[in-house]
């Protein structure tokens, strides 16, 4: 992100062993070292027991030795991105600002972000460009750091501004196709440009056998709603997109460059867009944290300090929530420096720590809150599902066929709350339209809906598809969910075609 890009726009918790972050062959692990004896002292250290990573942004003059004692995971700021290292043809240049950063990195024990391959701005000697030199540009960009390379940013900030839920009008973006005129670009005569780079980015790390996961990223979609309780149509239109292509997509990244937008608040269902983006198999990660202290009425101290607790809790209380990200080290270096949204005051390798700093300590201290333990740590590869359009989930109860639909839940529960997963499968025959009933637990209530129409909040509930994903065919699914508070164990989900 640049400054110049955009306007601004308790519960037991589990008690973690000791771990430390090992670098092998460019993946991080986590490993046991003890029984955790004293809370830590350093962001690193605390996230590190906590199963996460925790790092920043920075550039070639910032690497000061604060940044390996406190992080474990460096995005250069700006010097991966194609105005920088790329020619007109999609090779590479200037090269060397990078090259330090992820030497630094190496010799710091630090995973790294690529950051980033395709990217309407800032896009240098690429502007313009057709998909067959951005494939040259991704494939040369992969391989020349290969798996030191932990994450790479694939596709950066591909949807519009103010809650539309669109694709960005910008190039890369004009070279997609509509093919049918059903509305999106997931068909296979359509052209997608992100659907095409993901590919290519795929077929480098699986020639190169690289460890390297592929990731989207991007700003406003961090809430199931914005202000108001709007839903929020660019995160929706986000899921689609990562669930569409989850064959392609290992990692999703939140920016969560919070301010005083209605489109850019933090939420209170922050937490439960985690969980969804997580339940389809994905790494999440908050990858450009600060956090305007507009929304503390210009207090950096207690109230700018609660802000950050809630935003940390909401990643360790996901499992699969497996890194943050602040997008800077002192207010006075952030590209919104106005806005002291960072973990430090000071600047130029004498900082000094904000309450922030020691609220996300703390909270990182205290461990996560979920009822399951991540299936992979930060940086361990994992092998996709083999169709996008069907990630794993373990249903509660098994489909039954039918010549109209049949539907299961799965269900991530924590105390108090709980999101739910259901998928609508078609039987023998395809569907146009479906309807799914549920009757929840008593005292369970329903807060928030995607991907469905929802009528009643408690008892039974009817769910019914949106405009995009009534037609089903046969033997094929579609998904929503939803969010509630209590519990809701031992839901039987009842189908209705239409």
């Amino acid at each position: 992100m640049d400054s110049s890009l955009r306007q601004r726009r308790r519960t037991t918790r589990i008690a973690l062993p000791t771990a430390v972050l090992l670098l092998v062959g460019g993946t991080v692990t986590i490993q046991s070292v003890g029984t955790a004896a004293a809370a830590e002292t350093t962001l690193r250290a605390a996230a590190a027991n906590a199963g996460l990573f925790f790092g920043v942004a920075a550039s070639p003059n910032r690497l000061t030795s604060l940044v390996g004692q406190e992080f474990s995971q460096l995005t250069p700021e700006n010097d991966m991105k194609p105005d920088r290292i790329a020619t007109s043809s999609g090779g590479l240049q200037n090269t060397g600002g990078a090259d330090t950063l992820v030497n630094h990195a190496q010799s710091n024990n630090m995973l790294v972000r690529g950051h980033t391959l395709v990217w309407h701005s800032q896009a240098g000697a690429l502007q313009g460009a057709s998909q067959a030199t951005l494939n040259t540009f991704i494939g040369n960009a992969i391989n020349r750091w290969g798996s030191r390379i932990a994450y790479w940013d694939v596709v950066n900030e591909a949807l519009e501004d103010n809650n539309t839920g669109r694709r960005r009008n910008q190039w890369p973006h004009t070279m997609n196709r509509d093919a049918n005129g059903d509305g999106d670009f997931f068909d296979a005569g359509d052209t997608d440009v992100i659907r095409d780079s993901f590919i290519r980015a795929k077929q480098v790390v699986q020639a190169g056998g690289l460890t390297t996961k592929l990731c989207i990223n991007d700003y406003d979609v961090e809430g199931l709603t914005v202000q108001g309780g709007t839903q929020n149509r660019k995160a929706n239109a986000l899921y689609d997109i990562v669930r569409t292509y989850r064959q392609y997509i290992d990692c999703v990244g939140f920016q969560a460059h919070f301010n005083d937008n209605p489109n850019s608040i933090i939420t209170t269902d922050l937490q439960a867009n985690i969980q969804r983006f997580a339940d389809l198999g994905v790494e999440v990660h908050i990858t450009e944290l600060d956090i305007d202290d507009d929304l503390s009425n210009n207090d950096i101290g207690a109230g700018q300090a609660e802000n950050y607790r809630k935003v940390v809790r909401a990643c360790l209380n996901v499992a699969r929530c497996t890194g943050i990200t602040v997008w800077g080290i002192a207010d006075s270096e952030s590209w919104r420096s106005s806005e002291r949204g960072l973990l430090f005051t000071g600047g130029s390798g004498n900082y000094q720590k904000k309450a922030a700093y020691h609220a996300v300590l703390d909270e990182l201290n205290k461990g996560r809150d979920v009822s399951t333990d991540p299936t992979t740590p930060p940086g361990t590869p994992t092998t996709p599902p083999a169709t996008p359009t069907t990630p794993p989930v373990s249903p509660t109860t098994p489909p039954t066929p039918t010549t109209g639909c049949s539907a299961t839940v799965s269900l991530n529960s924590w105390t108090g709350g709980f999101v739910a997963t259901v998928r609508v499968t078609a039987g023998s025959a395809p569907i146009t339209g479906w309807n799914v009933r549920l009757t929840l637990p008593s005292g369970a209530t329903v807060t928030n809906t995607w991907n469905a129409n929802r009528s009643g909040t408690s008892g039974t509930v009817q769910f019914s598809n949106v405009s995009y994903n009534g037609s089903v065919n046969a033997g094929q699914t579609t998904e929503f969910g939803f969010q509630g508070t209590g519990t809701a164990t031992g839901l039987t989900p009842v189908c209705t075609a239409s």
